[in-house]
């Protein structure tokens, strides 16, 4: 691609808006935090921790980058 035809491409748009990653990332880690305190006072069925284990670890990951991302720090 030369150029001129980067210069005619649209500009960058992200697929979710910045003004909501604020609220995504609060959502996300209080879920996470909530997973984790719900994982503690369980029974202990090694699936239902796994599912409840692997869930708050995509929460609580996406949640800081959310974070990252709310403060300026774009990862």
């Amino acid at each position: 691609m030369t150029y001129v035809e980067v210069k005619t491409l649209p500009a960058f748009s992200p697929l979710i808006s910045v003004e909501a990653l604020p609220t995504i990332a609060l959502v996300a880690l209080l879920a996470a935090f909530a997973l984790t305190f719900f994982l503690t006072t369980l029974s202990k069925a090694p699936a239902q921790e796994l599912g409840v284990a692997l869930l708050a670890a995509f929460l609580a990951g996406a949640g800081t980058v959310a974070l990252f991302c709310t403060v300026g720090v774009y990862v």
